[in-house]
């Protein structure tokens, strides 16, 4: 075990009693809502999302709140389980110590606010957390870089104990105030057009993580971008869910990447595969890198809305990644993917704004891309049509088939630019441009 010298010194370097922390741009409306948790009641606090979106940073951000609130900056405590000094030793006997060196050396006061950053690192974690928060004055907060969190560690243990918060990039609205343009009102969207526009590109070639927004080397943003696409595979993937076949995980995650807003199956997936490694792959294997993947927030898959399972079960489900960014890193390049990129990214924007679990693809006679369920019933149908001169038509009577199947008095087109209102049968049909459609959110 290390000695409570080398202790101290692993924490002073991410703690606000060591050293001064750099805390970012604050995200305003994910801190109001730990805000929210913490006043709650005793609740352990989980903040999950990918790799590099944001989960450190505003985790500092709240600590730092707190400690403007008049919080003795010796009464918080974050630990860094991706700490190379820790690594050999990651167990709950080294978190006893830690939190043992930290009351004796650093917060002999009563309370003590805790953050314990990618925790998924540290086998039955969840037991020491519930230990602390019963036994302690403590709040505890935990990050993690799996959405397995939700289901395992934190739906076992930690039953009705935990709140969590998922973390995802930069929506469209905040790497506007990112890059410097912070819109308040209407009249500041349509005075800001041209720029918006300009600032839209940029967003659909690199993305919205935080450290890519933020540096301004076109060069460097795409070699963080694959650095991130890496950690996400290999540390997130492939070692937590201890595949041994790395290569044929990272192919699987690069087709995966490869085949964004599409319909992807396990099975026509497990083809290309082993048509590419010249041998057999099971089909288990590829489906449970895929679960893996989805976990760890690189994908996202939307099953179509049925009401049979059946149906569901049939029909394969559509793939989005989680960051344009990553795609264009990773993805091979065409002209028509600006049209798929338009559709990830709206269907980020959906899965941020009504969960994941609220979003489906409707299939019948002709399919639309989206449909949003609010509690029992289907209340939006979307398309995404960069180039209407193309497919305005199939657009069309795809969307009027699913509101006729929902009783949707509206339906809505995201385009490239065009916007307008058109009746047909009696069903209202909205065109209005990406940029307006993420940044209005009367959807």
């Amino acid at each position: 075990m290390l000695r409570d010298e080398e202790i101290l010194e692993a924490l002073v370097p991410y703690n606000f009693w060591g050293k001064p922390q750099e805390t970012g741009i604050e995200r305003e409306e994910y801190l109001e809502k730990i805000e929210t948790f913490c006043r709650a009641g005793n609740f352990i606090i989980a903040i999950i999302g990918p790799r590099r979106a944001g989960k450190t940073f505003l985790a500092r951000q709240f600590l730092k709140r707190k400690i403007s609130q008049g919080l003795n900056p010796k009464q918080t405590l974050y630990v860094n389980l991706e700490d190379p000094k820790f690594h050999a030793y990651l167990s709950l006997e080294l978190l006893d110590e830690i939190y043992k060196i930290y009351k004796v050396y650093i917060n002999d006061e009563d309370f003590s606010l805790i953050v314990l950053d990618e925790v998924q690192n540290l086998p039955n974690w969840e037991r020491w957390v519930r230990s602390i928060a019963e036994k302690e004055n403590a709040k505890v907060i935990v990050t993690g870089s799996t959405s397995s969190l939700l289901k395992t560690e934190v739906s076992g243990v930690l039953t009705g104990r935990s709140l969590t918060l998922e973390v995802f990039p930069l929506t469209f609205r905040e790497f506007l105030s990112f890059r410097g343009l912070n819109l308040r009102s209407f009249a500041e969207i349509v005075a800001n057009k041209i720029k918006i526009e300009r600032l839209l590109a940029e967003y659909m070639e690199f993305g919205g993580f935080p450290q890519v927004v933020m540096v301004e080397d076109e060069y460097l943003k795409r070699e963080i971008l694959k650095e991130l696409f890496e950690g996400i595979v290999i540390r997130d993937v492939a070692f937590r869910y201890g595949f041994k076949e790395l290569n044929t995980v990272k192919l699987i995650a690069e087709l995966a990447v490869n085949r964004f807003a599409s319909l992807v199956s396990g099975s026509s997936l497990r083809n290309e595969v082993a048509g590419i490694v010249k041998r057999k792959v099971s089909p288990n294997f590829v489906i449970e890198v895929l679960n893996a993947l989805e976990e760890s927030y690189l994908i996202f898959r939307i099953p179509p809305l049925s009401y049979k399972v059946s149906d569901i079960k049939r029909h394969p489900r559509k793939l989005y990644v989680v960051d344009t960014g990553i795609i264009n890193a990773v993805a091979l390049r065409f002209s028509k993917n600006i049209g798929r990129l338009a559709g990830n990214i709206v269907a980020l924007h959906l899965i941020k704004k009504f969960g994941k679990e609220n979003v489906f693809y409707y299939k019948g006679n002709r399919e639309v891309d989206f449909l949003i369920k609010e509690g029992l019933e289907v209340t939006k149908a979307i398309q995404v049509s960069w180039d209407l001169s193309e497919s305005k038509k199939r657009e069309v009577k795809g969307l009027v088939e699913a509101m006729e199947e929902f009783s949707l008095k509206e339906g809505t087109i995201v385009t490239s630019a065009y916007e307008g209102l058109e009746e047909i049968k009696e069903k209202r049909i909205r065109y209005i441009p990406l940029w307006k459609f993420l940044l209005l959110g009367r959807h």
